[in-house]
């Protein structure tokens, strides 16, 4: 019989590389130290110290929850070609805001509808919140609501003095007037910086609303159907550790990359690509070699793979 330390080498995999496009230019090289082989199944269980915490159902299902949540809603945001962050309200008079899923199953109907009449393709990605009152509203990304069915906000409007601010600061805002009819207070505002913006979206995927969404079997986001995700292009054993990484711990690092080909050297060597001969410029690439005499085959993202074959 196999001990549980000798089934590591059958189990897991060392130092793997897990490439992720999220655009043209947007990749992310996770590597991870030790990783379970697919379709293998733990038989035995550590009784490490760490494993023998007492933790409660509720609080790993919280923590595990919070987790992917915020990954999903990191990848739907970059991944797709937002044009508008959104602030969404409901108004006492014309919904029930208190019920969460009511409230969203208005929201969802009434977009599909405004689709169909004003022959738009709008496309969303919302979080709800929560007041201390128990109403909500929701915070989100839009595409495919176009511009000329919006109405700038001015100084001169009845507004919060917050955003006369923004105002004067040169940004602009936009009513949606069909929204505010149908539920109430609602401001749009054009993205600039998709990235930061991507990253404001996940604060507020909270502990407090996570606990209770999970009480009330909420969902924690909601999105259109059909939206773009991150597509994993490269799985393959690392031979350089990532430098200056953009997150770490104590098993992956993370790197943001802006193109595929910057991955590559993580993975093997430049000459294996391209031929020692194309280093022969004092260790760097000589760009007179021409890739396809170098028998080089891209494919429609860009991505080459020689040296994995």
């Amino acid at each position: 019989m196999q001990l549980p330390g000798e089934l590591t080498g059958t189990l897991y995999e060392r130092n793997v590389g897990i490439l992720k496009q999220y655009t043209s230019d947007c990749f992310r090289l996770v590597h991870m130290r030790t990783c379970r082989r697919k379709g293998y199944e733990e038989r035995f269980k550590s009784d490490s110290a760490e494993e023998k915490q007492e933790r409660t159902p509720g609080e790993q299902k919280l923590t595990e929850s919070i987790s992917r949540s915020r990954k999903m809603v990191h990848e739907l945001a970059l991944c797709n070609p937002w044009e508008f962050f959104g602030t969404l309200t409901l108004s006492p008079d014309k919904v029930n805001r208190v019920d969460l899923n009511i409230a969203y199953k208005r929201i969802a109907k009434f977009i599909n509808n405004y689709n169909s009449r004003k022959g738009a393709e709008i496309k969303f990605l919302i979080v709800p919140e929560q007041h201390k009152d128990g109403a909500w509203h929701f915070h989100g990304l839009f595409k495919g609501l176009p511009l000329t069915h919006l109405v700038q906000f001015s100084l001169n409007d009845n507004i919060p003095d917050k955003l006369k601010g923004y105002i004067q600061q040169g940004r602009s805002i936009y009513n949606w007037p069909a929204y505010a009819a149908a539920f109430g207070w609602v401001t749009m505002e054009p993205i600039i910086d998709h990235d930061r913006c991507a990253s404001y979206m996940t604060k507020y995927i909270t502990k407090d609303l996570q606990k209770s969404s999970i009480e009330l079997h909420h969902h924690v986001y909601y999105c259109s159907k059909g939206l773009r995700r991150a597509e994993i292009v490269m799985r393959e054993p690392m031979i350089k550790n990532i430098e200056n990484p953009d997150f770490e711990n104590d098993y992956v690092r993370t790197k943001n990359l802006g193109s595929f080909l910057e991955a590559l050297p993580y993975f093997c060597e430049m000459e294996d690509i391209y031929g020692k001969e194309a280093f022969d410029c004092g260790g760097s690439r000589c760009d007179s070699e021409d890739q396809q005499e170098q028998g080089i085959s891209f494919d429609s993202r860009g991505q080459t793979s020689p040296c994995f074959n």
